[in-house]
């Protein structure tokens, strides 16, 4: 007898019940649900989904599953948004669209700071936000500048934590090969 006609192990008795549930399950969701509940392709989002969501057309694809689930719930809801709301939508996709990489990932970190707020100082942040934007541009430049200087923040950090310090987890402490040597901070106004 050659390696080449030893028998192959017969699949245990308990798979193929599991294997015939799964596909019955599969099928029965795939009646249940829409089609486009599936639908991860640009082509196969609704008309109404391409035309709230046509800003983010050219990345589509380069999106998270999870990303593009959450853009088609935002899509949902936007028929039963007022004009006023649908426009400021329309304003912030295209603003989010111009966005880094980076940047988006800062902008995230700053929505679940605030989200992690207290109601109470959540609740100040349009009124401070406001009274920022009222400002004219020469003072938020300055501000701007004043901010800069006064929390250098290494890349990959955020300036607060996201969590208190007795909650956070254990940070990683890089080793010296990785950290790049930096000078210490000179304050110009000092002798």
């Amino acid at each position: 007898m050659t390696a080449y006609s030893t028998p192959l192990p017969k699949p245990s008795k308990s798979a193929a019940p599991v294997a015939k549930l799964a596909a019955v399950l599969f099928f029965i969701a795939s009646l249940v649900l829409p089609t486009s509940a599936f639908a991860q392709k640009w082509q196969d989002l609704k008309p109404e989904e391409q035309k709230v969501l046509s800003v983010l057309q050219p990345e589509w694809q380069s999106l998270t599953d999870v990303r593009k689930r959450k853009w088609r719930e935002i899509a949902a809801k936007y028929p039963k948004m007022t004009p006023d709301q649908q426009q400021k939508l329309q304003n912030r996709m295209v603003g989010w669209v111009k966005l880094s990489p980076e940047e988006r990932r800062k902008a995230r970190e700053q929505y679940n700071q605030l989200k992690q707020l207290p109601p109470e100082k959540r609740a100040t942040v349009p009124q401070k936000w406001d009274e920022y934007r009222n400002l004219p541009p020469e003072k938020r430049e300055e501000l701007r500048k004043k901010a800069a200087e006064a929390k250098p923040v290494p890349p990959g950090q955020t300036a607060k934590p996201a969590v208190p310090v007795a909650k956070a987890a254990p940070a990683v402490v890089p080793s010296p090969a990785t950290v790049a040597p930096t000078t210490p901070a000179v304050d110009a106004k000092k002798p």
